[in-house]
């Protein structure tokens, strides 16, 4: 499996500047553009390939790129939507779309998704020689009427980081703050074994 690709990144963040001065009874302005970069730090730090989670949070499309087709391919970054397509070059470099009715997404106990191909599905053998298999797939909790709909304990999560690296006060007390936070994002942690 090759590293994910980021294709069109989120319409919005999972938590607004707005939200955020409310939390930390903010009113004035100055700090405005701090306070969005800190927010999309924080985002950073638990989202995407790299991110702590290794979620993502709000909706955004992604590619993932397989060297093959096997019966299952695992998709990495969660919570998936939806597949929106899966392509496969072959040895002359011509780019082939997989028919949608061929294949299913599964997401298992664990929140992982693949895609898992039909039994009726005959998998060609002739792909290019390394990334021949993209698959396209939406993924982070949608958008509704132009609002993230992240649970809160994650927004919670980022509104505490955000503290913590603005707050002087919750520097001073970044042990407590930590424990809360840890225990608010615990279980989106994606284990793998």
């Amino acid at each position: 499996m090759h590293r994910p690709i980021l294709v069109e990144a989120p319409a919005v963040l999972p938590v607004s500047l707005p939200d955020v001065k409310q939390a930390l009874r903010i009113e004035h302005s100055d700090d405005d553009m701090v306070l969005e970069g800190l927010i999309r730090s924080a985002v950073d730090h638990y989202e995407g390939w790299n991110g702590i989670l290794g979620i993502v949070l709000v909706e955004q499309t992604w590619r993932q790129d397989f060297d093959s087709l096997s019966e299952c391919l695992r998709l990495p970054l969660g919570p998936v939507q939806e597949v929106v397509s899966v392509k496969w070059r072959n040895r002359l470099g011509q780019l082939f779309t997989v028919a949608a009715s061929d294949y299913a997404l599964r997401t298992d106990g664990g929140g992982r998704s693949f895609v898992r191909f039909g039994s009726g599905y005959s998998r060609p053998s002739d792909f290019y020689e390394s990334a021949a298999v993209q698959v396209e797939y939406k993924a982070g909790w949608p958008v509704v009427d132009g609002r993230s709909t992240v649970p809160h304990d994650l927004r919670t999560a980022i509104i505490l980081r955000v503290q913590l690296s603005y707050d002087e006060a919750a520097e001073n007390n970044s042990a407590n703050v930590q424990r809360v936070e840890d225990a608010l994002i615990s279980k989106y942690r994606r284990m793998y074994i």
